[in-house]
């Protein structure tokens, strides 16, 4: 759209960073889908007696990713409630319930946090296993498996950071595009106060 209503232009800048931050995600997943078939195939070839399989890596990483997923399933929910209509523009709940709900990208940086903390602790634990430095199979094993690992994270990482970016992009649409204060009119004078918007704090009577 053009314009928002009220004399309202988009904030190109913050949509456009937006789409591009959306970009950046879509490489991310894809990294991760490549990543986590890799390490699938690893584990076909790993037997059953491997020390590694005792670390579980396959579900540290499901439990990351049901994190992040349960998250964004939390900011989709509160969205369906200040944008009913599906639609990112004012008017459709009041200013604090929009922040509120744009707010929430902030705890994916809590949401990176944790997965870090839980992959430093097996990472550790991993290390620590003798028979993977001693044995000929972990040698086999161990560098490809570490790196492709390490990717998969990354690419972890990389979409919550993304979400939390986005999270900061509908802010700036927010604080710019989004009237700060509710518009009231006067009936009986046909006067309607001016609004105060977020990028300006000038204002003008109609």
């Amino acid at each position: 759209e053009p314009s928002l209503g009220m004399n309202i232009s988009l904030d190109d800048v913050g949509y456009d960073r937006l789409l591009s931050e959306s970009e950046n995600m879509i490489v991310q997943i894809d990294l991760l889908v490549v990543t986590l078939q890799s390490l699938r195939g690893y584990y076909c070839q790993i037997s059953k007696e491997h020390p590694v399989r005792d670390l579980q890596w396959p579900s540290l990483v499901s439990a990351s990713l049901l994190r992040i997923a349960q998250q964004l399933s939390e900011i989709s929910d509160e969205f369906r409630l200040v944008f009913p209509h599906g639609l990112f523009r004012p008017g459709a709940s009041n200013i604090t319930s929009i922040i509120g709900a744009v707010s929430l990208f902030r705890r994916f940086a809590q949401v990176r946090l944790s997965i870090l903390a839980d992959v430093e602790d097996r990472h550790a634990s991993y290390l620590d296993l003798d028979d993977i430095a001693l044995s000929g199979e972990g040698a086999r094993h161990t560098p490809g498996f570490r790196l492709t690992l390490a990717l998969a994270v990354s690419a972890m990482l990389g979409v919550a950071q993304g979400l939390q970016n986005c999270g900061r992009h509908l802010e700036r649409i927010v604080e710019s595009s989004f009237p700060l204060e509710e518009v009231k009119c006067n009936e009986n004078y046909g006067h309607t106060t001016a609004i105060q918007f977020g990028g300006s704090g000038d204002s003008n009577d109609s």
